[in-house]
């Protein structure tokens, strides 16, 4: 399995198919909110339905390594800290900051900040590890990515920066911090412990202090309880499973910014996918965003002269 990640043929598809998953993600919480009958204001109800998705998600990974004998292979005992740091980082407060952001900005720009945790590691990816170069195309390739986000969200006549506010933009930015940072620090474990023991650990880790935080807080929302409710959640802890020890694994074996750039991806997905699963307006920049995202991977994964340099 190990192979198959590190081999460039199957990069690009694996990470696809996590900004895919992801970006189902968008519309399944949405739908789960609905079946669940959690009020929009219920933070508590909303990190609660967070930490059983990740907890879960967890566990599925962790089982998934004991029936193919994939042990942590920790070098040190202080590598536990590391550990920690990525469950606490990576899964509560990245999830915990999003959800409090949601319950004060509105949808669009919440979209537009939170992607921009993608570019955040992308940036400090090339200033903290030697193998991840910043080149123009690279630059360029963002700037098309980000410009293609923007594209689906800004309406002409509508004030995109008006009523900014901490709780709101500034939780979001928080949030696409901590995915920035949630990935370097995946780059780092990689190199201390198994990724996919470790991908486990964190998520159940992360999902059991959400759980905790929920619970203090206290949910507002009379949870109800239904087949389609539970069949939606057991997909979204799929998605976390397996994405999230997917997308893991790559950052491993690859230049950080090679990966992160297809995050781009979902948000663009995750309005198409809303369309169709929610019956939201499917508007014509969609496509011109998808244009824009899909050159912005390419040159961002393609092959410069300075580039071929540094790999000699």
């Amino acid at each position: 399995m190990e192979k198959i990640f590190r081999d460039n043929r199957y990069k690009s598809f694996l990470a696809m198919f996590c900004a895919l998953g992801w970006s189902l993600a968008y519309p399944l919480i949405k739908i789960g909110y609905q079946e669940f009958r959690i009020d929009g204001t219920d933070l508590g109800g909303k990190i609660l339905f967070a930490g059983i998705r990740f907890f879960f998600a967890g566990i599925f990974v962790l089982v998934f390594c004991g029936c193919r004998k994939i042990k942590l292979e920790m070098k040190r005992k202080q590598d536990y800290l590391w550990l920690l740091l990525l469950a606490v980082i990576n899964t509560s407060l990245h999830y915990m900051f999003a959800y409090i952001g949601l319950g004060y900005i509105s949808s669009a720009r919440s979209t537009i900040l939170d992607s921009m945790g993608g570019f955040f590691l992308i940036i400090l990816s090339t200033m903290v590890f030697a193998d991840d170069k910043m080149f123009c195309n690279k630059i360029i390739g963002c700037c098309l990515g980000i410009l293609g986000i923007v594209s689906i969200n800004l309406q002409p006549g509508v004030d995109f920066l008006e009523n900014i506010t901490f709780m709101g933009d500034g939780m979001i930015l928080l949030n696409a911090c901590c995915a920035a940072v949630g990935g370097l620090i995946t780059r780092v474990v990689s190199k201390k412990m198994n990724m996919m023991q470790a991908t486990g650990q964190s998520m159940m880790i992360g999902g059991a202090l959400m759980l905790v935080v929920g619970t203090v807080i206290g949910s507002k929302s009379g949870w109800t309880n239904s087949g389609k409710g539970i069949l939606v959640m057991i997909g979204l802890i799929l998605i976390s499973a397996v994405c999230f020890g997917i997308y893991n694994e790559l950052l491993a074996y690859h230049p950080i910014s090679k990966i992160a750039i297809y995050n781009a991806l979902i948000p663009v997905l995750g309005v198409i996918f809303a369309a169709l699963l929610l019956k939201e307006e499917l508007k014509w920049q969609y496509f011109i965003a998808v244009v824009l995202v899909a050159c912005g991977i390419y040159l961002v994964n393609g092959r410069t002269d300075e580039s071929k340099k540094v790999e000699k």
